[in-house]
């Protein structure tokens, strides 16, 4: 069985959408683990609306964080697969059946991601976070988070064995996969298998804070993977990219790096990607109630 953790905050606009995508999977082999981190808007009652007794709601009206609530996730499963899924995404129907056939095959592998969708503010299609090559170099490992985050499913014992710190209020995943890259056994697979929601517009107050976050990896881990001076020239490197973010967002040309960052779909593949979205917003959902 598979367990998918989807923890949320005030995501009432998005949460029905992302609980559509679980009902449509093409494995029916799965719990469903929702978890309110002290929402205060009419997302729990959404979450509770549904009639499923393979769908847990866990609230207890406190604001723990993410990587608190995802640690929570992990010990309560009771699948032996863990499947990331954030509250203002959805699902690829065959995402847990493609992951699990890997999981099942190769004992050896501990977590299995994949490309995905990026969607625009009007649900459509627009970009792809392809995966990365293997990158085990440490500079590397740290300059690039290894994995698209949110597209994981891996074995429920590694996240018991390897939680989330808690103190990371961002980039929280980063410093996972640094403080376990040296054993960590994964496969990605190149498909999309995820639709993510992302913003039109790059806020650079939370992307400096994310680079905040960043060099507080390069700083606890840096010297012993790269040496002081190495850790000196990715944290120079990481003041001078904030710096580049803020000077785009000043001259109002945030969208070249945007373009950058999410390459833009082959009209092909945006007729593709629209048609599985609009299947999986259709798929019912026992009792689900939307406000």
């Amino acid at each position: 069985m598979v367990t998918i953790g989807l923890p949320f905050f005030n995501a009432e606009k998005t949460l029905a959408d992302a609980i559509r995508s679980v009902f449509a999977q093409t494995l029916g082999n799965w719990e469903l683990i929702m978890v309110d981190d002290g929402s205060i808007d009419g997302s729990s009652q959404i979450a509770q609306s549904v009639r499923d007794t393979r769908v847990r709601v866990i609230r207890d009206s406190k604001n723990l964080g993410l990587s608190s609530r995802l640690n929570q996730i992990a010990q309560l499963a009771g699948g032996e697969y863990l499947a990331r899924l954030d509250a203002d995404d959805l699902l690829h129907p065959e995402r847990l059946a493609r992951q699990v056939a890997i999981l099942d095959s190769q004992p050896q592998v501990d977590l299995v991601g994949t490309a995905m969708y990026s969607l625009d503010r009007e649900n459509r299609p627009r970009g792809l976070h392809e995966i990365r090559p293997p990158m085990r170099r440490p500079v590397d490992v740290l300059k690039t988070s290894l994995l698209n985050h949110a597209t994981i499913t891996g074995r429920t014992e590694w996240f018991r064995k390897n939680p989330y710190d808690h103190t990371f209020l961002r980039s929280e995943d980063r410093e996972l996969w640094v403080r376990t890259h040296r054993t960590l056994s994964l496969v990605q697979l190149p498909e999309p298998l995820y639709y993510c929601r992302e913003e039109q517009s790059i806020n650079v107050k939370k992307y400096l804070g994310s680079c905040t976050w960043d060099r507080r990896i390069f700083r606890q881990y840096g010297p012993d993977l790269v040496g002081k001076s190495g850790t000196a020239m990715l944290c120079v490197r990481s003041f001078l990219k904030g710096n580049v973010h803020r000077f785009f967002s000043m001259v109002k040309a945030e969208t070249y790096l945007i373009r950058k960052r999410v390459p833009a779909l082959s009209p092909e593949q945006v007729v593709d990607a629209t048609k599985l979205f609009e299947r999986i917003v259709r798929t019912a959902v026992p009792g689900l109630v939307t406000g």
